[in-house]
């Protein structure tokens, strides 16, 4: 197994780049819908509709977390 690889960035380094930042996020996004346990379409639901809006995952299933309790 070939271990050579780029090291895009480390902690410490300064400001994240992009690149990493968007791998990042989108590892924090799947990481956060496979803990919810959802069914399959319910995640592509979730992806969709946050893609849509221009969001992350994250920041969209904060989103109807938020609206739910102001409504409450």
């Amino acid at each position: 197994m070939n271990e050579d690889f780029d090291v895009i960035w480390r902690k410490g380094d300064g400001k994240m780049p992009e690149k990493a930042k968007r791998v990042v996020n989108a590892a924090r996004d799947e990481k956060l819908l496979r803990s919810l346990n959802l069914p399959a379409d319910v995640e592509n639901t979730i992806r969709y509709n946050a893609s849509k809006s221009n969001k992350t995952v994250n920041e969209y299933i904060a989103s109807i977390v938020m609206a739910s309790i102001q409504s409450a």
